[in-house]
Protein backbone atom coordinates (compact mmCIF):
# COMPACT_ATOMS: atom_id res chain seq x y z
CA UNK A 1 0.00 0.00 0.00
CA UNK A 2 2.83 2.39 0.94
CA UNK A 3 4.49 1.69 -2.40
CA UNK A 4 1.28 2.47 -4.28
CA UNK A 5 0.92 5.79 -2.45
CA UNK A 6 4.52 6.71 -3.25
CA UNK A 7 3.88 5.89 -6.93
CA UNK A 8 0.82 8.14 -6.82
CA UNK A 9 2.73 10.99 -5.18
CA UNK A 10 5.60 10.61 -7.63
CA UNK A 11 3.28 10.72 -10.64
CA UNK A 12 1.30 13.70 -9.36
CA UNK A 13 4.41 15.76 -8.61
CA UNK A 14 6.01 14.79 -11.91
CA UNK A 15 2.93 15.83 -13.89
CA UNK A 16 2.82 19.12 -11.98
CA UNK A 17 6.45 19.78 -12.94
CA UNK A 18 5.92 18.85 -16.59
CA UNK A 19 2.83 21.03 -16.90
CA UNK A 20 4.60 23.93 -15.21
CA UNK A 21 2.41 24.04 -12.13
CA UNK A 22 5.62 23.61 -10.15
CA UNK A 23 8.12 25.95 -11.80
CA UNK A 24 11.68 25.12 -12.76
CA UNK A 25 14.02 25.97 -9.90
CA UNK A 26 11.25 25.78 -7.29
CA UNK A 27 11.92 24.02 -3.99
CA UNK A 28 10.02 20.79 -3.45
CA UNK A 29 8.80 21.36 0.09
CA UNK A 30 7.89 18.05 1.68
CA UNK A 31 5.45 19.46 4.24
CA UNK A 32 3.53 21.61 1.72
CA UNK A 33 3.36 18.83 -0.85
CA UNK A 34 2.25 16.31 1.78
CA UNK A 35 -0.59 18.62 2.79
CA UNK A 36 -1.60 19.29 -0.81
CA UNK A 37 -1.60 15.60 -1.69
CA UNK A 38 -3.10 14.54 1.65
CA UNK A 39 -0.28 12.08 2.13
CA UNK A 40 2.39 11.51 4.73
CA UNK A 41 5.66 13.40 4.59
CA UNK A 42 7.54 10.09 4.36
CA UNK A 43 5.57 9.14 1.24
CA UNK A 44 6.31 12.49 -0.41
CA UNK A 45 9.97 12.25 0.59
CA UNK A 46 10.24 8.90 -1.19
CA UNK A 47 8.60 10.36 -4.29
CA UNK A 48 11.01 13.30 -4.33
CA UNK A 49 13.98 10.94 -4.04
CA UNK A 50 12.79 9.20 -7.19
CA UNK A 51 12.51 12.53 -9.01
CA UNK A 52 16.07 13.35 -7.97
CA UNK A 53 17.28 9.97 -9.20
CA UNK A 54 15.44 10.48 -12.49
CA UNK A 55 16.97 13.93 -12.97
CA UNK A 56 13.86 16.11 -12.76
CA UNK A 57 14.98 17.40 -9.38
CA UNK A 58 18.30 17.95 -7.63
CA UNK A 59 19.21 17.78 -3.97
CA UNK A 60 21.55 20.12 -2.14
CA UNK A 61 22.75 19.44 1.41
CA UNK A 62 20.99 21.62 4.00
CA UNK A 63 18.75 23.08 1.28
CA UNK A 64 16.64 20.14 0.18
CA UNK A 65 15.36 19.27 -3.29
CA UNK A 66 14.30 21.60 -6.06
CA UNK A 67 13.19 21.22 -9.66
CA UNK A 68 16.16 21.37 -12.03
CA UNK A 69 16.57 24.62 -13.92
CA UNK A 70 19.30 24.09 -16.53
CA UNK A 71 20.76 26.96 -18.54
CA UNK A 72 20.63 26.99 -22.32
CA UNK A 73 24.41 26.50 -22.31
CA UNK A 74 24.11 23.34 -20.19
CA UNK A 75 21.48 22.00 -22.56
CA UNK A 76 23.61 22.69 -25.63
CA UNK A 77 26.71 21.13 -24.09
CA UNK A 78 24.80 17.97 -23.18
CA UNK A 79 23.44 17.56 -26.72
CA UNK A 80 26.83 18.28 -28.26
CA UNK A 81 28.54 15.57 -26.21
CA UNK A 82 25.69 13.13 -26.82
CA UNK A 83 25.95 13.73 -30.57
CA UNK A 84 29.64 12.84 -30.57
CA UNK A 85 29.08 9.69 -28.51
CA UNK A 86 26.25 8.53 -30.76
CA UNK A 87 28.39 9.17 -33.84
CA UNK A 88 30.88 6.77 -32.29
CA UNK A 89 28.10 4.27 -31.60
CA UNK A 90 27.00 4.40 -35.24
CA UNK A 91 30.58 3.83 -36.41
CA UNK A 92 31.02 0.80 -34.16
CA UNK A 93 27.57 -0.62 -34.88
CA UNK A 94 27.41 -0.46 -38.66
CA UNK A 95 29.38 -3.69 -39.19
CA UNK A 96 27.41 -5.62 -36.57
CA UNK A 97 23.79 -5.01 -37.51
CA UNK A 98 21.84 -7.99 -38.85
CA UNK A 99 18.59 -8.00 -40.90
CA UNK A 100 16.57 -8.60 -37.70
CA UNK A 101 18.16 -5.50 -36.15
CA UNK A 102 17.01 -3.34 -39.04
CA UNK A 103 13.52 -4.80 -38.62
CA UNK A 104 13.54 -3.77 -34.96
CA UNK A 105 14.71 -0.25 -35.79
CA UNK A 106 12.08 0.20 -38.49
CA UNK A 107 9.34 -1.10 -36.19
CA UNK A 108 10.39 1.50 -33.61
CA UNK A 109 10.19 4.22 -36.25
CA UNK A 110 6.72 3.04 -37.27
CA UNK A 111 5.63 3.11 -33.63
CA UNK A 112 7.08 6.60 -33.28
CA UNK A 113 5.04 7.77 -36.30
CA UNK A 114 1.91 6.21 -34.82
CA UNK A 115 2.45 7.95 -31.48
CA UNK A 116 2.92 11.33 -33.14
CA UNK A 117 -0.10 10.78 -35.39
CA UNK A 118 -2.34 9.97 -32.42
CA UNK A 119 -0.63 12.70 -30.31
CA UNK A 120 0.13 10.25 -27.49
CA UNK A 121 3.16 12.38 -26.67
CA UNK A 122 3.54 10.88 -23.19
CA UNK A 123 4.89 7.75 -24.96
CA UNK A 124 7.13 9.63 -27.38
CA UNK A 125 10.31 9.86 -25.31
CA UNK A 126 10.26 6.15 -24.45
CA UNK A 127 10.12 5.09 -28.12
CA UNK A 128 12.59 7.74 -29.23
CA UNK A 129 15.08 6.61 -26.58
CA UNK A 130 14.56 2.96 -27.54
CA UNK A 131 15.64 3.73 -31.10
CA UNK A 132 18.87 5.39 -30.01
CA UNK A 133 19.78 2.86 -27.32
CA UNK A 134 19.18 -0.06 -29.73
CA UNK A 135 21.87 1.33 -32.00
CA UNK A 136 24.21 2.05 -29.08
CA UNK A 137 23.87 -1.42 -27.56
CA UNK A 138 24.81 -3.06 -30.86
CA UNK A 139 28.17 -1.29 -30.67
CA UNK A 140 29.28 -3.81 -28.06
CA UNK A 141 30.99 -1.06 -26.05
CA UNK A 142 29.30 -1.09 -22.64
CA UNK A 143 31.10 2.02 -21.36
CA UNK A 144 29.82 3.92 -24.38
CA UNK A 145 26.30 2.59 -23.82
CA UNK A 146 26.41 3.71 -20.18
CA UNK A 147 27.42 7.27 -21.06
CA UNK A 148 24.84 7.49 -23.81
CA UNK A 149 22.12 6.28 -21.42
CA UNK A 150 23.10 8.94 -18.88
CA UNK A 151 23.08 11.74 -21.45
CA UNK A 152 19.88 10.41 -23.01
CA UNK A 153 18.14 10.66 -19.63
CA UNK A 154 19.46 14.19 -19.13
CA UNK A 155 18.47 15.45 -22.58
CA UNK A 156 15.04 13.81 -22.34
CA UNK A 157 14.49 15.71 -19.10
CA UNK A 158 15.42 18.94 -20.87
CA UNK A 159 12.90 18.27 -23.63
CA UNK A 160 10.19 17.50 -21.08
CA UNK A 161 10.93 20.63 -19.04
CA UNK A 162 11.03 23.00 -21.98
CA UNK A 163 8.18 21.46 -23.93
CA UNK A 164 5.32 21.58 -21.39
CA UNK A 165 2.63 22.21 -24.02
CA UNK A 166 4.30 20.32 -26.88
CA UNK A 167 5.83 23.47 -28.39
CA UNK A 168 8.45 21.24 -30.04
CA UNK A 169 5.89 19.03 -31.76
CA UNK A 170 7.06 20.18 -35.20
CA UNK A 171 10.58 18.99 -34.31
CA UNK A 172 9.22 15.66 -33.07
CA UNK A 173 7.38 15.06 -36.35
CA UNK A 174 10.74 15.37 -38.13
CA UNK A 175 12.24 12.72 -35.88
CA UNK A 176 10.90 9.58 -37.67
CA UNK A 177 12.11 10.96 -41.01
CA UNK A 178 15.57 11.64 -39.55
CA UNK A 179 15.65 8.20 -37.93
CA UNK A 180 14.83 6.64 -41.31
CA UNK A 181 17.75 8.49 -42.89
CA UNK A 182 20.08 7.10 -40.19
CA UNK A 183 18.87 3.53 -40.77
CA UNK A 184 19.08 3.93 -44.55
CA UNK A 185 22.74 4.94 -44.32
CA UNK A 186 23.47 2.08 -41.92
CA UNK A 187 21.92 -0.36 -44.39
CA UNK A 188 23.94 1.24 -47.19
CA UNK A 189 27.05 0.61 -45.09
CA UNK A 190 27.93 4.29 -45.46
CA UNK A 191 29.65 4.91 -42.14
CA UNK A 192 30.52 8.55 -42.76
CA UNK A 193 27.05 9.55 -43.90
CA UNK A 194 25.39 7.60 -41.06
CA UNK A 195 27.54 9.55 -38.59
CA UNK A 196 26.54 12.82 -40.25
CA UNK A 197 22.84 11.92 -40.14
CA UNK A 198 23.04 11.03 -36.43
CA UNK A 199 24.88 14.22 -35.51
CA UNK A 200 22.54 16.40 -37.58
CA UNK A 201 19.52 14.73 -35.98
CA UNK A 202 20.63 15.42 -32.40
CA UNK A 203 21.95 18.92 -33.05
CA UNK A 204 18.72 19.79 -34.88
CA UNK A 205 16.75 18.89 -31.76
CA UNK A 206 19.12 20.96 -29.61
CA UNK A 207 18.88 23.99 -31.89
CA UNK A 208 15.11 24.09 -31.56
CA UNK A 209 15.28 24.48 -27.79
CA UNK A 210 15.25 28.20 -27.01
CA UNK A 211 14.75 28.81 -23.31
CA UNK A 212 13.87 32.47 -23.83
CA UNK A 213 11.13 31.64 -26.32
CA UNK A 214 9.69 28.76 -24.33
CA UNK A 215 9.54 30.63 -21.02
CA UNK A 216 6.78 33.30 -20.93
CA UNK A 217 7.50 36.89 -19.87
CA UNK A 218 5.57 36.47 -16.61
CA UNK A 219 7.44 33.27 -15.66
CA UNK A 220 8.37 33.15 -11.98
CA UNK A 221 10.00 30.60 -9.71
CA UNK A 222 8.81 30.33 -6.13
Amino acid sequence: MAGNLEDLAYNKIKVAIIKGYIKKGSKLKEVSLAESLNMSRATVKGAIKRLVYEGLAEHEPHKGASVVNPTLEEIKESFQVRAQLEKMAVSLTIDKLQPKDYEILRRLIAKEEEILHTKKTNEYHHINDAFHITIAEKSGNQVLVQYIRELMQKTSIYLILFDPFHQLLDVKTQSPYEHKRIVDQLENMDREQAEIEMEDHLLSTMNHIDVKKLVPDDYLTV
